[in-house]
């Protein structure tokens, strides 16, 4: 019962190589339906949880969500950077956001019980969402990178999405940039530090259909 994770920067090619992975094992690719199943199991819409996903992570949105709730329930709430408890009254900006009565934790332990229901159930692609942490020591799980060149992703990225040069740059920074902190805030990881994966593969070297054929063998072969 195959269970392949793959982090992968944006236009690197992963999305295809996860679903061409996803046919060849017979099981099913997720990615987007996590959120929506974190979504359900909170009693939140999606829209609630978009400061939270990898996508459009935003440490800053988060800490506001957590620091509004924590006001209302009579906390205190000490800066972001360390330095101290926040003076609200002389706060000059204080953002606004939907109701929320839910905490960083929360969300890790709900995030972490859909990972491990998807792995229980075997034959499944996991893109992204934290996944390789959450299954680092499960015995049957395949840990993936996929990485590629800029100029291969900025070109993959305009051809895909129809945007020029400066936009699909933009877009591949700020995606790039919400996952590391992602991955970094929740597990304390560096996104791109190659010993917490089993495999990394460029496909600017190595194609994404070669790159397929080489997870299979991966997958096939047994831990030295």
């Amino acid at each position: 019962m195959p269970i392949i994770t793959i982090s992968r920067e944006l236009g690197a090619g992963g999305t295809f190589i996860a679903l061409k992975l996803a046919e060849a094992i017979g099981g099913t690719c997720v990615e987007k339906e996590i959120i929506n199943e974190i979504a359900q199991k909170m009693g939140k819409s999606r829209e609630d949880l978009t400061d939270f996903d990898q996508d459009s992570y935003n440490r800053i949105g988060v800490f506001f969500q957590e620091a509004l709730s924590s006001i209302a329930k009579g906390g205190r709430v000490f800066h972001p950077f360390g330095m101290g408890p926040l003076d609200w009254e002389s706060t000059s900006f204080i953002p606004s956001f939907p109701d929320q009565d839910f905490k960083h934790d929360e969300y890790i332990d709900v995030l972490t019980q859909v990972i491990k229901d998807l792995a229980a159930k075997g034959n499944v692609v996991i893109l992204g969402r934290g996944a390789g942490r959450i299954l680092h020591d499960h015995p049957e799980a395949l840990h993936v990178r996929v990485v590629a060149d800029i100029s291969d992703r900025v070109a993959r990225i305009m051809d895909e999405q129809k945007l020029d040069e400066a936009k699909a740059r933009d877009l591949i920074d700020r995606r790039d940039s919400a996952a590391a902190a992602f991955l970094t805030d929740f597990f304390d990881v560096d996104w791109n530090d190659p010993h917490i994966y089993h495999l990394t593969v460029n496909t600017s070297r190595i194609g994404p259909e070669a790159a397929v054929s080489l997870i299979l063998n991966a997958l096939r072969r047994p831990a030295a």
